[in-house]
């Protein structure tokens, strides 16, 4: 049975996606979201800097390939809401790390 699939095509989709990540990214609140993500507590949302901001980047890198190999994979685990989240932190966290790090004067950051 074939599926049935959007007139619209892919591209549609594309344009949706992004504009609901685009929205997580702007209403995002690191200390209400990412414990929510990610096992961290207080002390992991203590005082903004650029350390700080780089390890939760990392942090949320990782659980991001994680989510999606359970996606690839067909895991009954994977949440496409979780994905999501997750990539709304990310981007987030990204920007505001490049604004700490233009801030500090030191350019563009490392690429993760």
């Amino acid at each position: 049975m074939p599926h049935d699939t959007d007139p619209r095509g892919p591209a549609a989709s594309r344009t949706a996606v992004a504009a609901i990540v685009a929205e997580g990214v702007a209403r995002y609140r690191r200390a209400e979201i990412l414990p929510r993500l990610l096992p961290v507590g207080p002390d992991d949302l203590g005082p903004d800097g650029p350390a700080r901001t780089r390890r939760l980047c990392r942090l949320l890198a990782r659980a991001l390939r994680g989510e999606r190999g359970r996606g690839r994979a067909g895991h009954w685990s994977y949440s496409l809401d979780r994905h999501l989240a997750l990539v709304q932190a990310y981007r987030a966290e990204r920007a505001h790390l490049t604004a700490l790090e233009k801030r500090e004067g030191r350019g563009n950051p490392r690429p993760s």
